[in-house]
């Protein structure tokens, strides 16, 4: 008996050595997390400046993060039923309480109908839960000329305060990235530029280096103006949003951005566009942004073909070449 009850302490105790690793790995993630919000300027935003009479920054519509993705097939405009726009063109204001700000979501777009559609399918109901007063705007570029995302993402900006000059928080949306939790407030930080999507499900849900301002970016028009917008001068896909954050941070602005559990996005999967061939040399002189940006915009040749009010989204059309950005070209050498 002796013997036994001996063998019974040694089998209970010999698994402590291995909850005691398994404690500590949780403790050590856990502080690695905190680590790395701080590191990335991870937070949620607070109530600091808005009294009563505006809508709440948190309001008790929110549902957190079950905003369940469902990929589906086929989707059509139509599946938008909780969508009541006040107007077409893809605006909408709350009525029962005063607007925290006026928002201008942007989505740069071509070739890619499914998931904007999929994208709006979401994203309406998304932000009328936050009770946002905003405007969609989808700048396409026409034709089958390189893709160049800086350029219309800055004309985009420019017609967005020619149809509302009282917009003051621009919001550049990828098309392909869905937002899982309402919590994350699509509202520009009054002191810097906010990244709002630092947890996307194909990077396992983790900041992948703290310049990072791809996928979801907000920013104040005070901000934009003083990082002189996107470069003009990137095209094909790569290294645009590296070049907006070396402005970003060149301009003394450090980003924000929500919490990873909060900042969560699924990406629609899609071919990767054709890779910037000059993306290398145009970010090892990323210093030429005060001559290269929204403030030049007029230096670049390109025409606005249309701008249409849909019913979920005002269609901007823009027709570049790839020789649009020869005279801006011409005046940096």
């Amino acid at each position: 008996m002796f013997n036994r009850g001996k063998c019974r302490r040694l089998t209970r105790n010999e698994y402590i050595p291995e909850l005691i690793f398994i404690i500590s790995i949780i403790i050590i993630i856990h502080f690695c997390d905190k680590y790395y919000e701080y590191t990335g300027n991870q937070y949620i935003l607070t109530d600091d400046e808005h009294t009563d009479e505006f809508c709440p920054l948190y309001p008790s519509t929110l549902h957190g993060g079950k905003n369940d993705v469902v990929m589906s097939e086929t989707i059509e405009w139509s599946d938008n039923p909780n969508v009541q726009m006040d107007d077409l063109g893809g605006s909408y204001s709350p009525k029962d309480c005063k607007p925290r700000e006026e928002l201008a979501i942007i989505i740069p777009f071509r070739n890619r109908e499914y998931h904007l559609k999929l994208l709006l399918k979401y994203l309406h109901p998304f932000l009328q839960r936050q009770k946002r007063s905003y405007q969609v705007f989808v700048v396409e570029q026409m034709g089958n000329v390189t893709f160049n995302k800086g350029i219309i993402m800055n004309v985009a900006f420019q017609e967005a305060l020619k149809a509302r000059s009282t917009f003051n928080c621009f919001i550049f949306h990828d098309v392909d990235l869905l937002p899982e939790n309402d919590y994350n407030i699509y509202e520009c930080d009054p002191k810097t530029p906010r990244h709002l999507s630092p947890a996307v499900d194909e990077l396992r849900y983790v900041l992948m280096y703290n310049h990072l301002v791809g996928g979801v970016l907000a920013l104040r028009k005070e901000h934009f103006f003083k990082v002189n917008g996107w470069s003009n001068l990137y095209w094909g896909w790569g290294a645009e949003d590296d070049d907006m954050a070396e402005r970003i941070r060149n301009s003394s602005y450090r980003l924000s951005r929500p919490p990873n559990h909060i900042g969560r996005y699924k990406m629609i999967r899609h071919e990767k566009r054709e890779r910037a061939v000059n993306r290398y040399q145009l970010l090892n002189n990323w210093r030429r942004y005060l001559q290269d940006g929204i403030k030049q915009i007029n230096l670049v040749n390109y025409t606005i073909n249309s701008i249409d009010k849909k019913q979920l989204f005002t269609h901007i059309l823009v027709n570049l070449s790839r020789s649009s950005t020869n005279r801006l070209e011409s005046s940096l050498e």
